[in-house]
């Protein structure tokens, strides 16, 4: 696990492989801490994280396509458990590829099933107990992807699809399967998906370099971003989630950034994230920003 500051000059942070021999002064305490973790050997090392959580108690919840389970660590990034510990997700043969959060605490799992089984969503409550599971009603290829993410207001779940070229879209389901509708025409590698406290739906489109935002009801409000390297412009988003205040959070993969926007598309700043191949992205309730790596974890304290 590697610790520093954002600063120049590195702090001292338990469990840190980076400390520094002098003393804290109150100007690097304000600063806020970056911590690097997950690629260390033991149980915990990631070798494919994707999708990641942060519950309310401040647990991480990652989902790693080379795992059976979910992972699960410590905001300060101590490895903890995988998730759940007994029964599994109940896919064995299958990847567990996003996790999402829903107004209860339970865990919802989107896992990828391909090529010989359709893919699931499994909803799992913090005991570990398996309490809803449905198949998805297209399979994405190989070299497809998908996102989920479950409303807070109404516990809907909203899972991507592409095939992996030239199209895809977004489905929103209850929490028994039931489709309720479905939206594609305009994107054409739509990754993540995101919802915020109002109901609308945030999706980033890997092909187009936009986000695309949907009302609950599937109807296509507008998108931002747009190819480039500058302000709001985006060089192949992923990963994408929604802050306490209401801002949009994207990853920006190809310019290495986190950039943040107001619900209505304006560019706010953006966040260095410190990774090659950044890709999920999720907020903790003490103001922490998470971000997935090609094999690591990064946990900014603040930003």
């Amino acid at each position: 696990m590697e610790t520093e500051a954002a600063g120049p000059a590195p702090i001292s942070i338990p469990g840190s492989t980076r400390t520094d021999t002098g003393a804290e002064t109150s100007d690097q305490a304000s600063r806020p801490h970056i911590i690097t973790f997950g690629d260390e050997p033991g149980a915990g090392k990631l070798r494919s994280p994707r999708g990641v959580a942060v519950s309310p108690d401040n647990k991480i919840w990652v989902a790693d396509r080379s795992k059976s389970h979910l992972q699960v660590y410590s905001m300060e990034g101590a490895y903890l458990y995988q998730f759940p510990q007994a029964t599994g997700l109940g896919y064995p043969s299958k990847e567990p590829y996003d996790v999402s959060i829903d107004k209860d605490g339970h865990l919802w799992v989107l896992m990828i099933g391909y090529p010989a089984s359709p893919d699931s969503v499994v909803q799992v409550s913090r005991a570990g107990h398996l309490k809803a599971n449905f198949d998805l009603p297209d399979t994405v290829p190989r070299g497809g992807v998908r996102g989920m993410a479950v409303g807070l207001h109404n516990d809907h779940v909203f899972v991507t699809w592409s095939d992996g070229y030239s199209r895809g879209g977004v489905q929103a389901f209850t929490p028994d399967g039931t489709l309720l509708w479905g939206v594609g025409p305009r994107m054409k590698t739509p990754m993540f998906v995101a919802v915020d406290g109002k109901g609308d739906i945030f999706v980033s489109d890997f092909g187009t370099h936009f986000i695309y935002k949907y009302d609950e009801a599937g109807r296509y409000v507008m998108r931002f971003g747009g190819p480039g390297v500058g302000g709001g412009e985006l060089r192949y988003p992923e990963g994408i989630c929604v802050d306490s205040s209401g801002h949009i959070m994207v990853v920006d993969q190809d310019n290495q950034r986190v950039v943040m926007y107001t619900g209505r598309g304006v560019y706010v700043r953006h966040i260095a994230a410190r990774a090659e191949y950044p890709s999920g992205v999720a907020v903790g309730p003490g103001g922490q920003l998470v971000v997935t790596n090609k094999n690591t974890i990064t946990v900014f304290t603040g930003y």
